[in-house]
């Protein structure tokens, strides 16, 4: 073996475990997540109705993202239309 191709078959494995371990955190992150699309949520800064459901990987561990429109007091969409997150599941859920 040259060592061409020993970096070549190296490269192939590192890519392999990358896609494998990137699974592998948002199996983790999703099997957690407290909430589900169409909650709406209030975490420590905004109110959200959840509209989707992804991961962020923070000090080495998987954690659900919420992302959605930011709400006023009376949970109707504000004018700006402007998208919020909130990550892990540090927040309360508003309603079902």
């Amino acid at each position: 073996m040259k060592t061409e191709e020993y970096k070549l078959k190296l490269k192939e494995i590192e890519a392999e475990y990358g896609a494998n371990k990137k699974a592998l955190d948002k199996e983790y992150a999703l099997s957690n997540a407290k909430f589900k699309v169409g909650d709406i949520i209030k975490g420590e800064r905004w109110t959200i109705k959840v509209d989707t459901i992804s991961t962020y990987v923070w000090c080495g561990e998987p954690e659900p993202v919420y992302r959605g429109y930011e709400l006023k007091k009376d949970l109707t969409p504000k004018k700006s239309m402007e998208r919020q997150s909130i990550h892990g599941n540090n927040a309360e859920l508003i309603k079902p």
